[in-house]
């Protein structure tokens, strides 16, 4: 019996020996009419957690909590300086709040009002809410977002997280098209109940435009489809509440592609056309323009429906059958937009466009 109860401590003692709970500060006020504070709230712990001694920090300041209390198992704690000994202050364009307890917790929020960071510092009469949920890979440790709630809820449950929206346009021709079909479906292992969409449809208004919001803030499988082309598809980048995504499709007008199947007799062929990844453009000089330009040089351009150069094949010679393969990237090695382009071959006075279609 006493061997168990060793070998159970030593099982045990590895699991909570210098605990450091992160994560714990879960709404926070910048607002000098308001009060500058922020709620500490370690969720789910379940134990009550004393916070005398805690380090506060913000841009300048130092202070420790000087009041013998605790935080309540699944409680909040509203912190501002009525419980603080030394200088707190939160700055209303950008800061940061640093608080720790050795072997208790920790935590760090950084925020500003510039694009670059991903939490905004609350505007007046409103706090920066910190909202959890729960992935299937990431299961048991929750994931995060961040929004403004325009009514602050220190010190109480937080129930009023917007969701995430996620909009763009859909085009034909780089025309906006009217009534075309946008679904969004959840692409990660989401695992939290609640009341955002996991999956919806939608249909382009006028303009083209699409919009969806109350979104999980995690990737979501978009997909347009019009009439009867090939629906396109692309995964969006992780949401946020914060920041709205755009995610715009593009279609092109395939009635009547040049080539459909290889065809070796011909002098100038694009092959696959259209194409998402690479086209093999292969052409043969005329022996008639080769013997009347032999000191002439091979010119191959690709163009766009502007008529700008966006790629050019250099040092071109003739051969039986030339073969060039071109990944619909410009001279930069940029990936260039679906559409229409012209590939324009050029050899003394002999001259051929062919037309090759991009898709994404």
């Amino acid at each position: 019996m006493k061997r168990w109860a060793v070998n159970f401590l030593l099982f045990i003692f590895p699991v909570f020996a210098n605990p450091l709970i992160t994560g714990v500060i879960n709404e926070f006020q910048t607002d000098t009419v308001l009060g500058q504070k922020f709620e500490f709230h370690p969720i789910d712990y379940g134990w009550e957690m004393p916070l005398f001694g805690t380090m506060v920090c913000t841009p300048g300041c130092t202070a420790y909590i000087d009041t013998n209390l605790s935080n309540p198992p699944y409680g909040y704690t509203v912190i501002d300086t009525s419980i603080l000994n030394g200088t707190f202050h939160l700055n209303q364009q950008n800061g940061y709040i640093y608080i720790y307890k050795s072997d208790y917790f920790m935590d760090y929020i950084s925020y500003a009002d510039t694009f670059h960071s991903p939490i905004f510092a609350p505007p007046p009469n409103t706090s920066a809410s910190r909202f959890l949920f729960t992935l299937y890979h990431n299961y048991p440790t929750p994931a995060e977002d961040w929004y403004i709630d325009s009514t602050p809820t220190l010190g109480s449950e937080n129930d009023d997280y917007p969701g995430c929206v996620i909009s763009g346009y859909v085009y034909l021709n780089s025309i906006p098209i009217e009534n075309a079909r946008v679904t969004a479906t959840v692409y990660d292992s989401i695992i939290t109940q609640g009341p955002f969409c996991k999956c919806c449809t939608t249909f382009t208004n006028s303009n083209g435009f699409y919009s969806f919001d109350s979104l999980w803030p995690v990737r979501y499988w978009m997909t347009a489809s019009f009439g009867n082309h090939p629906p396109i598809g692309e995964l969006s980048p992780y949401l946020c509440a914060l920041w709205e995504k755009h995610l715009n499709f593009y279609f092109v007008d395939i009635e009547e592609p040049r080539v459909e199947t290889f065809n070796p007799s011909a002098s100038f062929i694009i092959f696959p056309n259209p194409f998402q990844n690479h086209c093999v453009i292969k052409f043969q000089i005329p022996n008639n323009s080769a013997i009347r330009n032999p000191q002439s040089e091979i010119s191959l351009k690709i163009h766009d429906v502007s008529g700008r150069v966006v790629r050019q094949f250099n040092h071109l010679t003739i051969q039986p059958f030339n073969q060039v393969v071109w990944d619909g990237c410009d001279n930069l090695g940029r990936m260039l937009s679906p559409g229409i382009y012209f590939v324009r071959l050029e050899f003394g006075d002999y001259r051929q466009i062919e037309k090759a279609v991009l898709l994404r």
